[in-house]
C-alpha cells in the first residue's frame, strides 16, 4: 500500500502534469519538430498522441493504482510473478538515465540564464555562439558546480514530502511557466516574420512524412509526456479509488501538448523572424535562439525570461521524477525515505559526471557517439518504446481488458469504455509501437 497519497485530484492533475511539462516540451519538441519538416511532424505526433499517448497513460497509471505500490514491486503483485517486475525496472533504469543527462542540461541552462542577464550572451556576435557553447559545456567544474546545486536544491523539496514538497512547488512553477510562455508567445507574434514561422509550424508538408518521422514522433511522446519511465506507475499509485483517471490522465496529456505547441509557436516565428535556420539539433535554444535575442534592443531581459521558463519546466520534471524513484527504491529495499533519497540523489549526481566529462577534448565515445548522444538514443529510441510495449502487453494479457476495463472505469463519472479500447489496446498500441522499434532498429 502506497505511503503517499494527493491531497486532491487537482493537485494530482497540476503536479503530474508538471512531471510531463519539462524540456521534452521547451527543448526536445522543437528541435525534434525543426529536424522533421515543422507541420508535418507536429500532425504525426498529434496523432501518435490520441491512438497512443493517452491511452498508454492511462493504462500506466491505472495499474499503479491497482497496485498501490511502487513499480519495483507493483507488476509481481498485479501478476503473482515476480518476472514481470522487469517492466518495473526498465522504466526505472530509463528514468535515472535520462535525468543523469537531463540535470547537465539544466546546469547548462542555468549557465545561459546568468550570462543573459548580465548581458555576456547579447554581446556575442553570431560566429562567436557556438565556440561559446562549446567553452560552457566543456567547462567541468562549472557544470558540476550548478548541477550540485540543483541536486541540493531538489532534496531540500522533495525531503518535505509529497504533499508539503512536490505538490506545492509544483503548483508555484506551473503558474510561472504559464505566465512566462503566455507572455513570451504574444511577444513573439509581434516579430515581422512571425507569420512565416506559424505557417512552416501549422501547416504539414506530406512529402516530409516518413518512418524516420513517425519513429522520432514515438521517442518524442515517450520522452514528453514521460510514459514508460515509472514515474506515472508510482503517482498512479497515490491516487484514490474514486479518482477518475480516463478525465484527469486526458487533462494531463493535453496539458503536456499544449505546452509543446506554444514552445513551437514561441521559438518557430523567432527563427524565421531572424532568418535562422529551425533545423539547428539540440543545440537550437542554446545557440540559434540566443543569436536571435543578441539582436534585441532588451534581448538580454527577453532571453533571460526565456532560459528561466526553460529552467523552470525541467526541473518541475526532475524533481517529480527524483520522488518517483525515491518512493520507488524505498518501497523495493524497505529502507527510509531520507535514506532512499540520498541514494536516489548521489547516483544521479554520480551518473551525470560521465555525461559531463563527455564534452572534454578527449571524450569517452560509445558506438562511435559521445555519452550524451548515446544515453538519449538508447533510451528514447529502444529504453522507453520497449518500457511501453510491455506495459502495454502486461495491461492487455497479463491483467486482461475486461478487468482493467472495470478498474478504470471506477470513478469515471459514467465514462463507458467500449469496445473499440479492446483492438488499441491488444493490437493498436503494441502493434505501433513494435513496428516503429524494429524500424529504429533496422536503420540504426
Amino acid at each position: 500500500m502506497s505511503k503517499n497519497q494527493w491531497s486532491n485530484r487537482l493537485s494530482f492533475i497540476i503536479t503530474t502534469s508538471a512531471f510531463s511539462v519539462g524540456l521534452g516540451n521547451i527543448w526536445r519538441f522543437p528541435y525534434i519538430a525543426g529536424e522533421n519538416g515543422g507541420g508535418a511532424f507536429l500532425l504525426i505526433y498529434l496523432i501518435l498522441i490520441l491512438v497512443i499517448g493517452i491511452p498508454l497513460m492511462i493504462i500506466e497509471i491505472g495499474l499503479g493504482r491497482m497496485s498501490q505500490s511502487s513499480p519495483l514491486t507493483g507488476f509481481s503483485s498485479l501478476s503473482n510473478n515476480s518476472n514481470w517486475n522487469i517492466v518495473g525496472w526498465l522504466g526505472f533504469l530509463s528514468n535515472f538515465l535520462i535525468m543523469s543527462f537531463y540535470v547537465m542540461i539544466l546546469a547548462w541552462i542555468l549557465i545561459y540564464f546568468k550570462e543573459s542577464l548580465n548581458g555576456h550572451i547579447s554581446n556575442l556576435s553570431i560566429n562567436e555562439l557556438p565556440g561559446h557553447f562549446d567553452e560552457i559545456s566543456s567547462n567541468i567544474s562549472s557544470v558540476i558546480f550548478f548541477i550540485l546545486l540543483i541536486m541540493i536544491t531538489s532534496v531540500y523539496i522533495v525531503r518535505k514530502g509529497l504533499q508539503n514538497g512536490l505538490e506545492k512547488y509544483a503548483k508555484f512553477m506551473m503558474i510561472g511557466l504559464v505566465a512566462i510562455i503566455m507572455g513570451l508567445c504574444i511577444w513573439a507574434g509581434t516579430l515581422e516574420n512571425a507569420a512565416k514561422g506559424y505557417k512552416w509550424f501549422l501547416t504539414p508538408d506530406f512529402s516530409k512524412i516518413t518512418m524516420s518521422t513517425i519513429l522520432q514522433g514515438i521517442g518524442q511522446l515517450f520522452f514528453s509526456i514521460g510514459v514508460g519511465m515509472a514515474i506515472a506507475f508510482s503517482f498512479g499509485s497515490y491516487t484514490k479509488k474514486n479518482e477518475n483517471l480516463i478525465t484527469s490522465t486526458s487533462w494531463i496529456v493535453l496539458t503536456d501538448t499544449i505546452f509543446a505547441i506554444l514552445a513551437g509557436l514561441l521559438i518557430f516565428p523567432i527563427i524565421f523572424s531572424f532568418n535562422l535556420s529551425p533545423d539547428s539539433g539540440p543545440n537550437l535554444v542554446f545557440i540559434t535562439m540566443a543569436a536571435a535575442f543578441g539582436k534585441l534592443t532588451y534581448g538580454p531581459w527577453i532571453g533571460a525570461t526565456f532560459f528561466l521558463l526553460l529552467f523552470l519546466a525541467g526541473f518541475t520534471s526532475l524533481i517529480s521524477s527524483i520522488q518517483g524513484l525515491k518512493d520507488s527504491v524505498q518501497d523495493r529495499f524497505k529502507i527510509s525515505s531520507w535514506r532512499s533519497l540520498i541514494i536516489v540523489s548521489l547516483g544521479l549526481t554520480t551518473g551525470s559526471i560521465p555525461v559531463v566529462l563527455s564534452y572534454t577534448e578527449d571524450p569517452l565515445l560509445i558506438a562511435g557517439m559521445h555519452m550524451f548522444d548515446f544515453l538519449d538514443y538508447v533510451t528514447n529510441s529502444l529504453m522507453l518504446p520497449i518500457s511501453g510495449l510491455l506495459i502495454a502487453i502486461f495491461g492487455a494479457y497479463v491483467i486482461g481488458f475486461d478487468k482493467l476495463k472495470k478498474h478504470l472505469e471506477l470513478g469515471a463519472d459514467g465514462i463507458i469504455i467500449n469496445s473499440n479500447w479492446k483492438y488499441i489496446i491488444q493490437w493498436i498500441i503494441p502493434g505501433s509501437i513494435l513496428l516503429i522499434l524494429l524500424n529504429g532498429l533496422l536503420q540504426n
